[in-house]
């Protein structure tokens, strides 16, 4: 799981100065008729010696970088996908007579180059490693850091869903989705028994990409990275209809409980028109009997006709009992029809319970109120539970967020071309994110770096974390080397 590095003040590791001053007190340890002093000076001038070899060495260095070439700026790194291809081409149709040129030799080139003089910018979604500095400085070149953009991917279920929890480290994500994963229910990560499908974009989306890179640390992202149940879809609709439902079914499964209602009363309603029509029919026959046997009892004319009418008016009832019946029936086929459609609707809708899918950040922020997101903690203990915001993401506390980096260095931007490029790069930065769909800068933070561009506050110079070594020596060894204030 890529990491993104974390810039601080470091404590350094003894130098081999250090250590020939070490031998050399100790040497005045066993010699009793040494005077120390004299030798703890001699010691710190060897030190001061050995210091300004290496200065002087560096300076050498330094002399022998290449000489940039006027009106030129040069950035290499992830230029093919990045932000800065769509900034550097909007400030070249600006009018310009900077001539720019641009590779895209990946980030582990790019920061060599940087640090051998031959180019102005490494743009990149990582900051510069501790050793890539360590060789920036050996040749008198000190980093500077802009960012213009991050981005992000939100790992998100259903708004309403609860599987247990709602945060999950950077190991769970990686072991839900990644090839071979055994992983079919939210309690083989430490939540509910809920069944658990996952789906996301295809190859083509660049949240694919970013996914695979960050969370299933695979360089070239493909299909094979992911498990084979994984269900991609050609659109982010896709993957939202996948993990929420389709709004048509969350429709109707709403009103299932009213149809369900509904069809009894219907149902209860056939049943007692039934009975009407039954009892209606039995007075039809009862009347055509009365009205056979007065014909066979030649029963008075009066009382005939009387017969008759009874018979008449049992048969009208009898036909308007069953026109209800039919009206009825044709009414409670429709429900019921109904009610099956929208059970089946409330069914397919509380199966997505447990579905999970991933999204870009923006593409989230328009549905927030349908999704919900992880909180994303990294394994080690470090940033628990962190929520996706443009805060948290743009400052890379978020550990499924990457930072859009231009590194370049003072000697470079003490270049008026550069300078221009960066102060363009920065002012259009929040509007070409938002059209790329990628996370903006709050202004505060455009107009800071903006302060240092333009010279009027002094650039914070990069100095990455010491990289972890068994060799490490005491907190007091002593600090060599320091980068230039």
């Amino acid at each position: 799981m890529r990491r993104p590095t974390r810039s601080a003040g470091v404590r350094r590791l003894a130098t081999g100065t250090g250590l020939l001053l070490a031998a050399g007190l100790l040497a005045s340890c066993s010699s009793d008729d040494s005077d120390g002093g004299d030798l703890v000076a001699e010691a710190q001038n060897v030190q001061n010696r050995s210091e300004l070899a290496q200065q002087q060495e560096v300076a050498r260095r330094a002399a022998e970088l290449p000489t940039p070439q006027a009106g030129t700026v040069s950035i290499d790194g992830n230029t093919d996908s990045s932000l800065t291809r769509d900034l550097t081409a909007a400030y070249l149709r600006d009018g310009t007579s900077t001539t720019v040129d641009v590779d895209a030799n990946g980030e582990d080139a790019a920061f060599q180059r940087l640090c051998a003089g031959e180019i102005d910018v490494v743009d990149s979604d990582r900051e510069i490693t501790r050793a890539e500095w360590d060789a920036c400085r050996a040749v008198g070149l000190d980093v500077v850091q802009f960012q213009v953009g991050a981005d992000a991917v939100v790992v998100a279920i259903k708004s309403e869903s609860d599987v247990g929890g709602d945060c999950l480290d950077t190991q769970q994500v990686q072991d839900i989705y990644r090839a071979g994963s055994p992983v079919t229910n939210w309690e083989q990560v430490g939540l509910d028994g809920v069944p658990l499908s996952v789906a996301g974009p295809d190859q083509d989306n660049q949240a694919f990409s970013f996914f695979g890179r960050v969370v299933l640390d695979a360089p070239q992202p493909s299909l094979v990275n992911l498990r084979s149940d994984y269900e991609s879809f050609d659109n982010d609709r896709g993957s939202r209809t996948f993990v929420v439902g389709s709004a048509r079914d969350k429709r109707l499964a709403a009103r299932n409980a009213d149809r369900l209602r509904v069809r009894e009363e219907l149902r209860s309603q056939v049943a007692g028109q039934r009975q009407v029509v039954a009892d209606a029919y039995e007075e039809v026959q009862a009347a055509e009997a009365e009205v056979a046997k007065g014909v066979r009892d030649r029963r008075p004319a009066d009382q005939q006709v009387r017969d008759q009418q009874r018979l008449d008016q049992a048969r009208a009832a009898w036909r308007s009992a069953r026109a209800v019946m039919r009206d009825l029936r044709a009414r409670w086929v429709r429900v019921r029809g109904n009610a099956v459609s929208t059970t089946a609707a409330l069914r397919r809708y509380e199966e997505t319970r447990g579905n999970v899918a991933y999204f870009r950040f923006s593409y989230y922020e328009l549905f927030e109120d349908q999704l919900r997101p992880f909180e994303i903690t990294l394994p080690d203990g470090q940033r628990n539970c962190v929520f996706p915001s443009q805060r948290t993401i743009v400052s890379g506390e978020y550990p499924l967020a990457q930072r859009l980096l231009l590194t370049t260095t003072t000697r470079s931007l003490d270049r008026e071309t550069l300078r221009e490029l960066l102060e363009f790069a920065l002012e259009h930065s929040v509007e070409a994110a938002d059209d790329a769909r990628l996370v903006p800068l709050p202004d505060a933070t455009v107009a800071q770096q903006l302060a240092v561009v333009r010279g009027e506050q002094a650039p914070e110079l990069v100095v990455p974390e010491e990289e972890s070594s068994s060799e490490e020596s005491s907190d007091d060894a002593t600090p060599v080397d320091q980068p230039a204030e």
